[in-house]
Formats: structure tokens, C-alpha cells, sequence
């Protein structure tokens, strides 16, 4: 005892130094201490607001999602014609009362007119302006449901649209519009159990605020969060900013404790010569490291497992149990297989614990699949490193777990949508490929246009001798087009403007092989110009015929007149000089006259046409071809309801298609003439009674009793340039082989025209 103090006497300022040195080193731990649980505390609030914004924009998203399919629904429904215009407003009422950040729901025709809205017909010609239709626009060229870009409404606050196109069989009808108040969209939707923390808004790419949810008696903070909110709306943004909030009871607690440390601290080296005190110091002080390190373990959003050397579980922290929904005292002292090891992945896990072992751990952790309590499964990302004593001695391991299930699904998404959408590029026909605007550069082509182009490798960024619309600096327009000639091959190029993923200006063009198409034009324009001549030669004939016909009489009628003045005259009578002659030359000229209008009708008249076998539906068919550019040009419907039955007819298929071409041809232009709304014409074909049918149906105004008189009268037309004598070929033509021509009114309006030839073998002897 003497010996002790007289040691402790001879050596104060070893002891002071000593003392000294443990308090700043005490003083520099506590410090760094109270910063890592400040950081842990500014770092679990940012997690907090990030897992809340994230939230609330996919409830937001869900939201309209839903509506998005409601609005789906009411658009066939409309297309249909099973909802009508009180039937939408009591249904778009109903649904404005049970979302209140909805302000309009209409119904919008192509010319940009409100037709329907909550009180149903709108009769005020209300007009949307361009801002309020660029989503009907953007959903009409898609055909797809679209947003549209923000805007400011009448009460001067920002909107954004829902389009859902309407679209019956093929065609856009209009489209259905549901308005969206963004500061409404934030009142109704946003929680209060978000907002009652956070200040909410919405803000575009200029860092705008559109639209925000806040607490007047609150102050917002330095930790913000913001996704993005697109679509709905073109760069908007969602962010979110947290209230200024303290510690809590964290900061005094450790201020409390690192006073009591510092006056225990000093308490000891005043009594440092008290072995016991100086035990029971430490002993405190080791507790309290326990507890310290516990709170930390328990505050990590990690996972934590310590683990012994034969796999058993020494210890978990609160955010492991958490994940896998067990209880610590569940876990702790279980050795492998443990309860949250599936029971198809015990190889798997078995072998990670083995690669722990022999130290073969990957550069980026172990991806296992665990179970949770309840049955289910997630996917974590596991991190070990041993767990050494001061001796150097091994007792285990600390493995650290992540959870990364939503992460690995996202993933495996993206991942599929980007195989499916390569999929679709690579199985076109067509060439599609990305060129940099400034440099020309190749930036992507699918396997089409490499075999087109003859490029080689789809894949290779090559800068290849592009068409003059696609090189650097030229072609000025967004959109444009043009044809190539290679060989004997004909390519369309179409082109557009874009922006690439790296943000550069470039063009994104697709090539298609068009050369069979434009053969089938010269083909169906050389075969237009024969039937053309052949029209043009039989309405020379067929006038010649009625010209002969109808001046026969007329001379025949002045021969005669000549004639009898002739015979009236007595010799005896005197007259002037010459005018006996003048009578008898008339009546030569007369009879000369009348013998050139006989040998022209000899010369013309009918023959015997020269007949082949062959099948109605081809001459149909090339019929249609010809007709339906026509057609389409004067946004006329041409439908074909042909009879399936197979069979054969003696006929000159030249002149049956002309026949079916010039009656198809006079139906569109009369539909076009009387401004027929909704013009229709209708091609029937039916084989009955051994004879082959033809009618074309229009819909238009029909034949008047006047008209139907002097159908068939030579050179009369309604036509302001017409001859009068198209019906009187086609009649002559159908007459030539064995036929029946006719026309008549139809009782649902417009008019038919029809004409039936005998079928091969019918009626032959």
C-alpha cells in the first residue's frame, strides 16, 4: 500500500497527462458522436420525405389512372351510341360531385366545338382555344388517350387535360376532355399526414411553382425532395419540402451525457488512486457504450445480423426484424436453415455462408432471395465483414442487408420494355434509323434499314451517304419526305426532327421499299388511259350511230318535201329561171345525203362482240381498283357486297369493267355534286335465275320522275359538261352481250343502277 502511494506521489504529472489526454480524446469522440447522430438524423428525415414523395406520386398517378380508364369506358360507350347526351351529363355530373379537383368533363367534336358538357347539349358554339385543345389534338394523332401541357385557366390558375379519343371503326369522332385544377389535384389528394409535415407544390423545368399545399404557421426547412410528375403535363415536378423540425430530445440528452462523463471523468482523476471507483467508472461508461450503440443499431434502416462461426445468430437490430417480420427472441440462437430461408434457395444460402467463410465474397454484395413471416418474399443485397476481437481472434461475422425488391422489379421492367420495344423495331420491314443532325453520324438503325441501305452492321455508328433531307445543315422543316431511285428499287424516306437521349438535335427517318406500289400505279394508270381510248372509241361510235339515227328522218322528210313540190307544179305554169332546178337539186342532195347517214350506220352498227370465259369476281375487283382512288379523293365510302357462289360469264372483260367503272364513277360524282352528307356507294353482285346481277347503290338525292323519263334520251345529261350518251354506251355494251340494262329509285333513297348478263351455259341449245 505504502509503496503504491509513494509510486503514485513520485509520477503527478504522468497521472495529469494521462487524465488529460483521455478527457480531449473523450471530448473529440463525444463530438464526433453528436455529428454522426445529427447526420443519421438529417439522413433518416430525407429517406422519410423521399419514400413520402414517391408515395404520393404513384397515388397520384393511380389516381388518374383510374379516371383515365373511366374516361375510356364513357368514350366507347359514346362511340357505340350506347350513352346520349343526357345519359353523359348525368354521369359527368356525378362524377365532378366525387372528384372535386375535376373542373370540366365535356365532350369536344373535330372542329374544336363543346357538343356535351354536365348541363348535355351545349348550343353556344362554344370554341376551345388552342391551349385547351393541344390534349385532343396529341390524343386524336395517337388515337390514345394523351395529356396535355399546363395552362392558365379563368381564374387565373393552372389546369392540365385528360384527352380519350372516340374513335368507331377506325375513325376519329371527336374526343371526351376532363379538366384538372393542379392546386385542386394537391388539396384533395394529398394527405394530411404528408402535408402536415411537408410543403407540397408542383413546379415546371423553370423552377415555377404551379400550384402548392402548405402550413401558413409553419416554415419550411432545408431538406427537399422532387420527382417528376410527367405524365400529366410536360416537365412538371413534384416536391416536396420538410417544416423545420429539432432533435428532439437527442441534442440535451447528449449534452446531459457528455457532462456527467466530463464530471466523472474529472471525479476520477481527483480520486484516481481508488482502484474500485476507477472500476465502477469504467463499468458505467461500458454500459453506456452498449446502450449508445444500441440506439444506433436500432436507428439504421439496414438490417443488421451478427453471425457466430458455425452460421448461428447472435444478434439482429429492430430494422432486420422489421423486413422479415420476426421477432428478435424468433431469431436469435437459430442455426442454418434459418426460418427466413425459402425452403427452394437452401443451396443457394448455404453456399453464400460458405463464400463468407472462405472469404469470396463479390464486389457488390450477395443477391438472395429471403421469406418474410407471412409467406412472401423479397429480394436484399448482403454485405459481410468479419467480426475480429482485439487479440486478433475471428467469433463471427456482420452481415448488413438491404432490401431491394421494388429497385430489382423496375429493373426487370425497363429491362422488358426495352427488349419488347428492340423486338418490334427489328421485326419491321421498314428502315428506321437516328442521324445526328450537325455531324451525319449513324446513330441507330434496325436490321431493315441496314438491308435496304446495304449498310452491313445495324449496329456500328458509321457515317453512311445519306439522302440530301438528312445530311448536316440541310432540310430546315420538322417533318418531310422523299422518294430514291437505287437500281430498279424505289425507297420512300420519311423524316422528322428529334431530340436524342443525349440531348442533341438529330433525325429520325424510316425507309420503305414503295417500288411494287409504284409499279402498281404505272400499271393501273396505263390500264386507266386504255380504258380511257376504248371509252373515248365506243362514244365515237355510239354518236355516229345516233347522229345517223336521228338526221335519217329529218332528210328523209326534205327529199320528200322536195318531191311533192316537184309534182305540184304544173308544167304549164312559167317560173323565174332556174327554179325547177334548184327543187330537184335539193332532192338529190337530200337522197345523197340520206345514202352517206346509211352507209355510216352500216359502219357502226352492232356485231357480235367477241366473247371469253371468264370469272365476275376478277372484273369486280379491277372494277373497284380503278374506282377507289376516285373515291377516296371525294372522301366517298365504296363498299363491295359480292356474292361468294363461284361462276362464269361469255363477256369482253374490258368492256363489263368500263361499264362497272363509268356507272361507279357517275354515283360518286352525283354524291359529290348534291353534297350528299355521309356519301356511300354500294357495289351488290347476286347470281339468281341463271344470270349474273350487278347494282350500284348511292345514297344520294335519287332520280326524279323527269330524269328517270330521259334516262336513256341520247344527249341529254344533268352533267353541266356532259354528252348524254355515257348510259347509252353502257346500255349498248351490256345489249352486245345478251344483257339487261335498267335504273331505279330506291326506297330508302339515292338510287340503283343494275344490269345482268346470262351465266356461261345458260340458255344455249
Amino acid at each position: 500500500m505504502f509503496s503504491s502511494s509513494s509510486r503514485n506521489r513520485r509520477s503527478p504529472h504522468q497521472l495529469w497527462l494521462g487524465a488529460s489526454l483521455a478527457l480531449i480524446a473523450l471530448l473529440l469522440a463525444l463530438c464526433s458522436l453528436s455529428y454522426l447522430v445529427y447526420r443519421d438524423w438529417r439522413d433518416e428525415q430525407q429517406d422519410n420525405l423521399i419514400q413520402e414523395v414517391l408515395w404520393l406520386e404513384q397515388s397520384l398517378r393511380m389516381h388518374l389512372e383510374g379516371h383515365q380508364e373511366w374516361g375510356d369506358a364513357l368514350a366507347r360507350d359514346i362511340a357505340s351510341g350506347k350513352l346520349d347526351s343526357r345519359r353523359f351529363a348525368q354521369q359527368a355530373s356525378f362524377y365532378l360531385r366525387e372528384n372535386p379537383e375535376m373542373v370540366t368533363l365535356e365532350r369536344v367534336g373535330l372542329d374544336r366545338m363543346v357538343e356535351w358538357d354536365t348541363h348535355g347539349v351545349r348550343r353556344d358554339q362554344r370554341q376551345l382555344n388552342p391551349a385547351e385543345y393541344d390534349a385532343l389534338w396529341r390524343a386524336g394523332r395517337l388515337l390514345r388517350p394523351s395529356y396535355g401541357a399546363p395552362y392558365l385557366g379563368p381564374a387565373g390558375k393552372y389546369r392540365f387535360d385528360l384527352a380519350i379519343p372516340i374513335v368507331h371503326d377506325g375513325r376519329l369522332l371527336g374526343g371526351v376532355r376532363l379538366s384538372y385544377q393542379l392546386d385542386g389535384l394537391l388539396y384533395h389528394q394529398v394527405p394530411w399526414w404528408i402535408a402536415s409535415k411537408n410543403y407540397i407544390s408542383i413546379v415546371d423545368l423553370g423552377g415555377k411553382t404551379l400550384a402548392q399545399k402548405f402550413d401558413a404557421a409553419e416554415q419550411p426547412g432545408t431538406i427537399s425532395h422532387q420527382t417528376s410528375f410527367d405524365p400529366p403535363g410536360y416537365g412538371l415536378y413534384l416536391r416536396a419540402v420538410s417544416y423545420r423540425s429539432g432533435l428532439g430530445l437527442t441534442l440535451p440528452v447528449l449534452t446531459v451525457v457528455i457532462a456527467l462523463l466530463l464530471l466523472t471523468l474529472l471525479y476520477a482523476v481527483w480520486r484516481i488512486r481508488r482502484h474500485m471507483r476507477e472500476r465502477l467508472l469504467a463499468e458505467q461508461r461500458l454500459a453506456k457504450e452498449v446502450s449508445l450503440r444500441q440506439a444506433i443499431e436500432d436507428s439504421m434502416n439496414s438490417g443488421l445480423v451478427a453471425i457466430g462461426l458455425e452460421g448461428e445468430i447472435v444478434r439482429v437490430n429492430r430494422a432486420f426484424c422489421d423486413m422479415l417480420g420476426f421477432a428478435p427472441e424468433e431469431l436469435v440462437g437459430s442455426f442454418p436453415p434459418h426460418p427466413f430461408w425459402p425452403d427452394d434457395q437452401h443451396g443457394t444460402l448455404a453456399g453464400a455462408m460458405d463464400a463468407v467463410r472462405d472469404n469470396r465474397q463479390p464486389e457488390h454484395g450477395f443477391e438472395l432471395t429471403l421469406k418474410r413471416k407471412r409467406g412472401d418474399t423479397l429480394v436484399v443485397r448482403l454485405f459481410a465483414t468479419p467480426l475480429v476481437e482485439e487479440d486478433g481472434s475471428q467469433r463471427g461475422w456482420i452481415a448488413s442487408l438491404f432490401d431491394i425488391t421494388e429497385r430489382q422489379r423496375q429493373r426487370m421492367a425497363l429491362d422488358a420494355a426495352h427488349r419488347r420495344f428492340l423486338t418490334v423495331l427489328n421485326g419491321l420491314a421498314a428502315g428506321v434509323c437516328v442521324v445526328d443532325e450537325g455531324s451525319g453520324l449513324l446513330l441507330y438503325a434496325n436490321p431493315g434499314f441496314a438491308e435496304l441501305w446495304q449498310v452491313g452492321d445495324a449496329d456500328a455508328p458509321c457515317c453512311v451517304l445519306l439522302p440530301r433531307a438528312l445530311r448536316a445543315g440541310e432540310g430546315g422543316d420538322e417533318y418531310g419526305q422523299e422518294f430514291i431511285v437505287t437500281g430498279d428499287n424505289c425507297l420512300l424516306i420519311r423524316r422528322r426532327r428529334i431530340e436524342w437521349v443525349n440531348g442533341e438535335a438529330a433525325w429520325l427517318a424510316i425507309v420503305s421499299d414503295v417500288t411494287a406500289e409504284r409499279r402498281r400505279e404505272e400499271r393501273e394508270q396505263a390500264q386507266q388511259e386504255r380504258f380511257q381510248n376504248t371509252a373515248r372509241l365506243i362514244a365515237m361510235g355510239e354518236m355516229a350511230s345516233t347522229l345517223a339515227h336521228e338526221l335519217n328522218q329529218p332528210l328523209t322528210a326534205i327529199n320528200t318535201y322536195a318531191a311533192g313540190v316537184g309534182r305540184r307544179l304544173p308544167e304549164e305554169l312559167i317560173l323565174p329561171a332556174g327554179v325547177r332546178e334548184a327543187i330537184h337539186a335539193i332532192a338529190e342532195q337530200a337522197r345523197r345525203a340520206a345514202q352517206i347517214v346509211s352507209s355510216i350506220r352500216a359502219f357502226v352498227k352492232k356485231h357480235e362482240p367477241q366473247l371469253e370465259r371468264a370469272e365476275p369476281a376478277r372484273v369486280v375487283q379491277r372494277a373497284l381498283g380503278l374506282a377507289e382512288p376516285l373515291a377516296a379523293k371525294n372522301a366517298v365510302s365504296l363498299q363491295l357486297a359480292a356474292d361468294r357462289r363461284a361462276c362464269l360469264v361469255d363477256m369482253d372483260p374490258v368492256l363489263i369493267e368500263q361499264v362497272l367503272l363509268n356507272l361507279m364513277k357517275n354515283a360518286i360524282e352525283a354524291l359529290v355534286e348534291a353534297g350528299t352528307p355521309r356519301p356511300c356507294v354500294e357495289l351488290h353482285t347476286c347470281v339468281e335465275n341463271g344470270r349474273w346481277r350487278v347494282e350500284v347503290v348511292d345514297n344520294g338525292p335519287g332520280l326524279s320522275s323527269g330524269m328517270q323519263d330521259n334516262l336513256f334520251t341520247p344527249f341529254y345529261s344533268t352533267k353541266p359538261e356532259g354528252m348524254g350518251i355515257g348510259l347509252n354506251i353502257c346500255r349498248s355494251i351490256v345489249e352486245f352481250h345478251r344483257g339487261e340494262f335498267g335504273a331505279v329509285s330506291s326506297p330508302e333513297g339515292g338510287c340503283v343502277f343494275w344490269f345482268s348478263l346470262p351465266l356461261a351455259g345458260a340458255g344455249q341449245v
